[in-house]
């Protein structure tokens, strides 16, 4: 008898083992997955994974990494879905949809997935999945550029600012809290080197948009270097009329099952992302 359930405390390491398996090309090892797993954002009873068992035997995993955010209306929990496998005797059934209806149950709780493969985008979709975003705006280093100084006391910032640097502290990722004419806006972000000529410098989260509205050349002057580097920001960070040097399409547009939480309250941090350090295409 095949079930779908929410995986108990006590299956972590099964899990974890069974990721490990079924992604033999993954760049980490087990420990990343047991961190995958390990709920370092949420409550101990938030649900780590969905997982499918024939007759007790292990067939199927959908990690899940759930969260509670600080948003500007307060506490909201999300859930990010990760890695997802189902082994080939079991396709094809139903079970894939049963996982993912699993895990969207709780109308209260958003539920993103950022790096979704092309062709999972109509099960997400039939799902009741819609785009959370898909565009990009890009900065590029200029030669005249004017940059703005750099704050070194957190006290500057805003509780969520501080509250986001804490939670992803020990990750690779960078921080840069600019000291705007207006208000200071921190950037975290993710650098990664995804094209021969430049290295992409993704802000996965973006704290005083206002600010950065206002002064997004400037802010792109102070974090970027000289040269073979770009600023990426997701558009719902920033107003449409921005001026940037350009736009680019994802090349699969990032997905959210709606919950509490506005969209635009949805960074791309709390995830996978940057748990398995992963690259944004």
């Amino acid at each position: 008898m095949v079930t779908v359930a929410h995986a108990p405390p006590d299956d972590r390491e099964e899990v974890a083992r069974f990721m490990q398996a079924v992604f033999p090309k993954a760049k980490w090892g087990f420990e990343t997955w047991q961190a995958l797993l390990d709920g370092r954002w949420g409550e101990p009873q938030d649900s780590y994974a969905i997982t499918v068992r024939d007759d007790g035997r292990l067939v199927g995993v959908l990690g899940l990494v759930p969260a509670n955010r600080m948003t500007s209306d307060g506490w909201a929990k999300t859930i990010d879905m990760s890695s997802w496998y189902l082994l080939r005797d079991y396709r094809m059934q139903g079970i894939g949809h049963r996982m993912l209806d699993l895990a969207t149950a709780d109308p209260a709780i958003a539920v993103t997935n950022y790096s979704s493969a092309p062709a999972a985008v109509p099960v997400l979709e039939k799902a009741g999945f819609r785009v959370l975003d898909d565009t990009r705006r890009i900065w590029r280093p200029r030669a005249d550029a004017a940059p703005l100084k750099l704050l070194s006391d957190p006290a500057a910032l805003t509780d969520k600012d501080r509250r986001v640097l804490a939670d992803h502290t020990g990750l690779n990722l960078i921080s840069f809290a600019v000291d705007t004419p207006d208000d200071p806006c921190l950037l975290v972000i993710s650098v990664k080197r995804k094209h021969d000529d430049y290295v992409t410098y993704e802000v996965m989260y973006l704290g005083n948009r206002p600010a950065f509205a206002a002064h997004a050349r400037r802010i792109a002057d102070t974090v970027l270097p000289a040269r073979e580097a770009v600023l990426s920001v997701d558009q719902r960070f920033v107003p449409a009329d921005i001026d940037s040097d350009a736009s680019a399409q994802f090349k699969v547009p990032r997905h959210y099952a709606p919950g509490v939480i506005a969209p635009h309250e949805i960074d791309n941090l709390y995830s996978e992302l940057v748990l398995l350090d992963l690259k944004m295409f």
